[in-house]
């Protein structure tokens, strides 16, 4: 009487090899995506604390912003970051809209983002005799 054989055959090694391998390629992409996931949302939060920080900066300043551009560079988070800002009147004489962008700028080149991380709007009320108020939108 023959005894019959236990173990794998070479095909289904093969096979169980290659939905392996599949399954690992699978784990591995979704890994990293989610890392870049992860990178996007710190630099947007570091770009939104760059503007909310620059509105704080004009609803503190006692002087009432003037209407036009202006830009500037800052450090938040290890790295530097560029903002442009734009005061516009509104129908409100006593109002204006601040809209304010932020780009990352590249560590290795020093240049800035073609499009802006994030855009912050928001109002400020003209002070009367102390700083004035401001709303924000996103």
């Amino acid at each position: 009487m023959r005894r019959r054989q236990t173990g794998f055959t070479l095909v289904e090694v093969l096979v169980a090899t290659a939905v392996l391998g599949l399954a690992l390629t699978v784990f591995i992409t979704g890994g990293t995506q989610y890392a870049g996931h992860a990178h996007y949302i710190q630099e947007k939060t570091l770009a939104q604390w760059v503007a909310r920080n620059r509105m704080v900066e004009y609803d503190t300043d006692p002087q009432w912003p003037d209407t036009g551009r202006d830009d500037g560079t800052v450090e938040m988070g290890g790295r530097e970051w560029e903002w442009q800002s734009e005061v516009e009147e509104t129908q409100d004489p006593v109002v204006r809209r601040v809209d304010i962008q932020v780009f990352p700028i590249d560590a290795d080149t020093g240049d800035a983002a073609d499009s802006p991380l994030t855009t912050l709007s928001g109002f400020l009320t003209q002070p009367a005799g102390g700083t004035g108020t401001t709303t924000t939108t996103q």
